[in-house]
């Protein structure tokens, strides 16, 4: 991976949605200008990775960003995403980082804490969540002091990170926010392009990319 993305320690993450692309820019604290971009030719909700490269290397792909997963540039593993939850029950958010072990999320602050009891969730839908409260969880585990996770208060979504353990690998870290924020979160403008895109549109296309993965894989010819 690119030290311009695995030297980041705190940084910031915003989206940009369209019906046949979705980009996301990371910024480096207190930055406005992107320095890593990930971008696909889908709207958001297409079950099909992100290329990962540096703003001033586009031509350069540092790794991939699937659904709950992520992979490096030789298209390794490097980790997987998840959450559990019950109706009644707080959300649980962990990674697995297969060179560092299992990092579990815990709610870090008041806000967070109120965010994830019961009777919040009961009587508050997320959109209002999301609106009025800010959600930070601390991802440690017993070989890493992990990083800290926090979505901003706000309709629109916006996300900031603060790296603890230089190990953590930021692609991993990506796909965390990559998937929090298509399951964890509510942003008027994910919902519009979801509510005027055609399921289908484009499905050809994914089928196409997976099928040259595949071959490539398979040490054909793609």
């Amino acid at each position: 991976m690119s030290d311009s993305l695995q030297v980041l320690r705190e940084f910031t993450v915003r989206f940009d949605y369209g019906r046949s692309h979705t980009t996301v820019e990371v910024c480096a604290a207190g930055q406005r200008a992107p320095v890593i971009r990930m971008h696909k030719d889908y709207a958001h909700h297409a079950e099909i990775g992100y290329e990962v490269c540096a703003v001033d290397r586009p031509q350069e792909v540092l790794g991939y960003v699937g659904p709950s997963s992520a992979f490096g540039a030789d298209r390794q593993r490097v980790g997987t995403v998840s959450r559990y939850g019950r109706r009644f029950g707080p959300v649980s958010w962990s990674v697995l980082q297969h060179d560092l072990g299992g990092l579990t999320g815990r709610a870090a602050g008041a806000n967070s804490r109120v965010r994830q009891a019961p009777v919040a969730r009961e009587f508050l839908n997320l959109r209002s969540l999301d609106a009025l409260l800010s959600v930070s969880l601390r991802f440690s585990g017993p070989q890493s002091d992990g990083f800290d996770f926090t979505r901003r208060a706000g309709v629109l979504a916006a996300y900031e990170v603060k790296i603890h353990d230089p190990r953590v690998n930021r692609l991993l870290v990506l796909a965390l926010v990559g998937y929090f924020n298509e399951f964890g979160s509510i942003d008027p403008r994910k919902t519009a392009v979801s509510l005027t895109t055609n399921p289908f549109q484009g499905y050809g296309r994914i089928r196409a990319a997976q099928k040259r993965r595949q071959a490539r894989q398979d040490g054909q010819q793609p």
